[in-house]
């Protein structure tokens, strides 16, 4: 299996790269995302779509809602990687910032503009954020209409504003490559951003975060929906548990600064 170049970004000389990974995501949450995309302060952005798994039918619906971006296809029935999927987008990012972004997420319209000025002021350094994460009784998804809908964003009720949250990390692109991505041992999801985080700070990276309160209009939403871990467990899926003990043992235990060899991002496959 190969990672396909479905289509190439119009864009020339991207002053950010942004990459969402996905598997059979096709519907309002990721229409919302990329519109957030759209509504950005800075430009021009090259954006990456990963689709890492789709079925036939999701991956054309995906490619219909798209903007002209570039989209990279992994056909596989492998359970979900999504430290390769954020990989293979990373490894072929032509800007000199560039971050990884949750396609349910709805960027306020500074919040790349605001990831710019961090990395000025802080060179080198690694960026996540608060993320606030939508109770069911906010908007609804389908609902949302971007920009009219920030204000009322702002007011919705939420369960909690995550720290920390992996949905968004940013960093100088040249340091995706010194560390060779994120840890593709890792089947499914679940603590690839926490190893991140130890070996950003084994390389001497600062590590700091985009609040609201210092760079105005950058907060991030997370749209609700049942959490897939939980489903997981509820449901007695023996696979996914055992595969998220094996990341967080992955990392709690390696050391070091990279985790892959030379191929990462399934490289040698293109």
């Amino acid at each position: 299996m190969t990672v396909e170049t479905i289509q190439t970004s119009p864009i020339e000389n991207p002053i950010y790269s942004v990459v969402i990974p996905i598997r059979d995501r096709c519907g309002h949450s990721l229409r919302n995302c990329l519109r957030s995309i759209e509504l950005q302060t800075i430009n021009p952005v090259e954006l990456i779509v990963v689709d890492y798994g789709s079925t036939p039918e999701n991956h054309q619906k995906t490619l219909d809602m798209l903007p002209p971006c570039t989209v990279y296809r992994y056909e596989t029935d492998e359970p979900w990687n999504l430290s390769a999927a954020r990989n293979i987008g990373l490894r072929r990012a032509r800007a000199k910032h560039s971050c990884v972004l949750d396609g349910d997420l709805i960027m306020e319209p500074r919040v790349l503009e605001s990831a710019i000025q961090i990395h000025n002021d802080y060179p080198p350094c690694y960026i996540t954020t608060h993320v606030i994460l939508l109770s069911p009784n906010a908007i609804a998804s389908k609902a949302i209409e971007l920009p009219r809908d920030y204000d009322e964003l702002a007011r919705a009720p939420f369960i909690k504003r995550a720290e920390g949250w992996g949905g968004f990390t940013s960093a100088l692109t040249s340091w995706w490559h010194e560390c060779q991505g994120f840890d593709e041992r890792m089947k499914w999801w679940g603590w690839e951003d926490v190893d991140m985080w130890k070996r950003v700070a084994r390389a001497g990276l600062a590590r700091n975060r985009l609040q609201s309160i210092m760079y105005p209009d950058s907060e991030i939403y997370h749209q609700y929906h049942v959490n897939a871990q939980v489903v997981a467990m509820k449901q007695q899926q023996i696979e996914i548990y055992k595969a998220i003990t094996t990341n967080e043992h992955y990392a709690k235990h390696t050391r070091g600064v990279t985790r892959n060899d030379e191929n990462w991002g399934l490289w040698s496959e293109d």
